[in-house]
Parts: structure tokens; C-alpha cells; sequence
């Protein structure tokens, strides 16, 4: 009588072909993942540049425009005076973003009978491979 030891060839491929699917499916998971984190890592140095300019018409309030004109600093500006602390690149390749054509445009609305200041954003961050739109 003949003992059958291990798996045959097709136990084997099946299994194989198995865990060859299973893995894409989660390597195309962790790839999205990974797309999504770095979008919003983004969106976070968007809204970092907003939070600065703010502060800094805290101290510099006779930068603030006047109803329908608009001001604009470069990133760098910020940073020197303390208002950013640089923009880090999110694809994490050490370098940061380029701080001489990244900025921050802000055009006043409202009207001369208006109490509030309506203030509009238009920021441009430009990093490695990301773009802010309307750069």
C-alpha cells in the first residue's frame, strides 16, 4: 500500500492563484488609501496658508484690502515672519513645497454700507507632484 505524502500540483496552483488575488485586492485597497492621505495632507496645507494669512492681518491690519481689491503674499513671506512653519511635501519625500510660487491671493468683498468683512481665498500651494487648482 502506497502513503501519499504532501499536496499534489493542482492543491498547490489553487492555492497559489488564491493568494495571488487575495493580494492584488489589497494592494489596490492600500493604494487608494494612500492616494486619499496625501489629498488630504493637502487640503490641510491649504487650510494652514488660510490660518496664516489671517494671523498675519492680525498683526498687519493695514494690509488688508479695501472693498473689491485683493493682496497677496508667497508662502515665503509667511514663513520668514513666523506665520507658516513651511510646507511639507505630502508624498513624505523630505522636501518641501516651493515657497517662492506657492501664495495666497485675498480679494475683500462686501460693500461700503457692509459691517462684516467678507474676505475670499484663493490659494495656490505647488508642491512636487501636487497642484493647488487654479494655479
Amino acid at each position: 500500500m502506497m502513503r501519499k505524502n504532501g499536496f499534489t500540483m493542482i492543491e498547490l496552483l489553487a492555492v497559489i492563484t488564491i493568494l495571488g488575488i487575495l493580494s492584488s485586492i489589497a494592494i489596490g485597497g492600500v493604494t487608494q488609501y494612500f492616494k486619499k492621505a496625501k489629498k488630504q495632507d493637502f487640503a490641510m496645507l491649504e487650510k494652514n496658508m488660510k490660518t496664516a494669512i489671517d494671523n498675519y492681518f492680525i498683526d498687519h491690519s493695514s494690509s488688508i484690502p479695501a472693498i473689491g481689491g485683493n493682496f497677496s503674499i508667497k508662502a515665503k513671506d509667511l514663513t520668514d515672519e513666523g506665520y507658516l512653519k513651511g510646507l511639507e511635501d505630502p508624498d513624505k519625500t523630505g522636501s518641501s513645497c516651493d515657497l517662492n510660487t506657492s501664495y495666497v491671493l485675498v480679494t475683500r468683498g462686501g460693500s461700503e454700507t457692509d459691517f462684516n468683512m467678507t474676505l475670499n481665498y484663493k490659494v495656490c500651494v505647488i508642491c512636487s507632484k501636487m497642484k493647488s487648482n487654479g494655479c
